[in-house]
């Protein structure tokens, strides 16, 4: 065979070889599209995310570290919550914007999920809907995975097996959260255990576990108490020797630190409710708890 037949039969060889691996080679492939839900707040979000997992994407409108109670939607938040299926609302009046931001997003398969229906609902005496601040009780937030649970399998039904397995582990997790938490509690003297705090948003925490909620500086919605209800606050506090007064994130903490400074009690800024923090120790619900926990009881001993 002369050289250039031979390089010739190469060549043909060459690209058979070419074409067969070309047939037999697996087809591209393509990232698969996370599903896309919306909520208000980052402590929901992530009750969501752990059942999500990586197959769901969470949008929560309220920016973490800001007060849920002052937040209006911009036109970007309502774009995204068009893209979503899922609206998870805390409900009892934590998303008043709710129904405008549902309206502008025009989109009329999404569905929204109200994460306390059928919960006990505490302090509708006042006159309004109710606290909704119930994901402070760790039974109620349990309660809130089994619903997120619920309707991600409904929505995306090929994926029930995975959210299922996630919520399992998880509400095993949290209540192993729950029972921590009594135990904590449970170290401080019952004379001690009474909480006076910026926000009124810790009804649920303070029944669940054995403390007793004093009195409030704030009610949502409401102004800055009168200079009687104040001053009746500062006796209150002298005459049931409350050990510290406690500020939120998300919340101008003037007011607090000004009583708990004419009182002579102990001033803690460090609680969480309405959003996470963005460090390791408060930057997940699980971890809010436990460091919400460590400084209650830390400043009522």
């Amino acid at each position: 065979m002369t050289p250039k037949r031979f390089r010739l039969v190469n060549l043909l060889l060459l690209i058979s070889l070419l074409l067969l691996n070309g047939c037999n080679s697996p087809a591209p492939t393509t990232s698969v599209q996370q599903m896309v839900v919306a909520t208000s707040i980052s402590p929901l979000a992530d009750l969501i995310r752990q059942v999500g997992g990586n197959k769901v994407k969470v949008i929560n409108l309220v920016p973490a570290g800001s007060d849920p109670h002052e937040y209006e939607p911009k036109p970007t938040d309502v774009r995204e919550v068009a893209s979503s299926s899922l609206f998870f609302a805390n409900g009892v009046g934590e998303e008043l914007y709710l129904d405008k931001v549902i309206a502008n997003a025009a989109n009329p398969k999404l569905r929204t999920v109200i994460l306390s229906d059928g919960l006990p609902i505490l302090g509708k005496e006042q006159g309004s809907l109710g606290n909704p601040h119930l994901w402070l009780d760790v039974q109620n937030a349990k309660n809130y995975v089994e619903k997120i649970r619920d309707a991600l399998s409904q929505t995306y039904p090929d994926q029930k097996s995975y959210f299922s397995q996630n919520a399992t582990s998880y509400l095993a997790e949290l209540t192993q959260l729950d029972q921590w938490i009594q135990t904590q509690i449970s170290t401080l003297p019952p004379a001690d255990r009474k909480m006076v705090v910026l926000h009124d948003a810790w009804v649920y925490y303070a029944k669940r576990y054995g403390l007793t909620f004093v009195q409030p500086l704030l009610h949502t919605g409401e102004a800055e108490p009168s200079a009687k209800d104040y001053a009746d606050l500062i006796n209150l506090v002298r005459q049931q020797k409350v050990r510290a007064v406690f500020s939120e994130a998300g919340f101008n903490p003037k007011l607090a630190q000004q009583l708990a400074t004419e009182t002579g009690v102990k001033y803690i800024d460090s609680l969480h409710d309405d959003t996470l923090g963005d460090t390791p120790d408060n930057n997940s619900y699980v971890a809010m708890m436990k460091s919400n926990t460590n400084s209650i009881v830390s400043a009522l001993k």
